[in-house]
């Protein structure tokens, strides 16, 4: 049934052709005699009417027939041909309604505002039939421009059977240990060092343990710095107190130089 539809619209697409090129080139016939006889008889604007009348009938005529062919060979089919269609007839018609109005008034009442009806019609058909040509010609070159690159761009369309045997393939890969996945490495490589850790690194650290001096001589000497404890012995007793004296006297001298030095920056800042 599709093949009986394709072949039948084959066939209808090339007579359609076949046609159109038979009055393309009519009114390409017609219009080279136009011109011919123009040129034969020496038209000019004081010729004999009967000329005028057949140089330019013949011309608007083989005009209208060459633009007729074009539409009907690059003509589309449904649901743009239905319009085109009839696009085209009534700018085919209302050009040759101009040409034989033309032929019929222009020996008697060739005057205003006939000459506006004749151009109108005549200028409204060739435009209907130009622009329904351009309009065809573009949307034949779309479908043309859109069939070659569904043919480059062809899609492999798969079942629903390919993809479970595909998934399923590559699932028993990853699970084997034959996919490529589980070999990846990204290069990175373990650097050589020559860093040894020390002995402090390696021990764990251990508790501090604290040693009170005993030493007698040391305690009596501090008691005895402090004034805490006399002593009998003159010499010692005296002798620690010079020290005690001394010491106290090198601290006073310590905070005494301190404060001066305090005292001596805050002039100087108020200053």
């Amino acid at each position: 049934m599709y093949y009986k539809k394709y072949s039948i619209r084959v066939m209808e697409s090339k007579f359609r052709y076949y046609f159109g090129s038979m009055i393309f080139l009519s009114g390409l016939i017609l219009s080279i005699s136009a011109i011919g006889f123009a040129i034969m008889v020496h038209l000019r604007r004081t010729s004999d009417p009967s000329e005028i009348i057949t140089t330019y009938g013949l011309l608007g005529i083989g005009l209208s027939f060459v633009l007729l062919g074009i539409n009907l060979m690059i003509s589309q089919r449904r649901p743009y041909g239905l319009y085109s269609n009839w696009v085209m007839i009534f700018g085919f018609l209302s050009s040759i309604c101009g040409v034989l109005y033309f032929a019929t008034i222009y020996s008697n009442s060739w005057v205003y505002p006939n000459v506006s009806y004749v151009s109108f019609s005549y200028a409204a058909g060739i435009c209907l039939l130009s622009g329904n040509a351009f309009g065809n010609a573009v949307l034949k070159l779309i479908e043309e421009r859109s069939k070659l690159l569904l043919e480059t761009d062809t899609v492999n369309q798969y079942s629903i059977e390919d993809i479970e045997k595909e998934v399923e393939k590559t699932l028993n890969e990853s699970l084997s240990g034959n996919s490529s996945f589980s070999t990846f490495n990204l290069g990175i490589k373990e650097d050589s060092c020559d860093f040894v850790l020390g002995k402090a690194l390696k021990e764990s650290a251990q508790s501090k343990i604290e040693l009170r001096d005993s030493i007698r001589e040391v305690e009596f000497l501090q008691n005895t710095i402090s004034g805490k404890v006399k002593v009998s012995d003159c010499g010692i007793d005296l002798t620690s107190k010079m020290l005690s004296a001394t010491m106290k006297q090198s601290a006073a001298e310590q905070n005494r130089t301190f404060s001066d030095k305090l005292k001596v920056k805050f002039n100087s800042i108020r200053r």
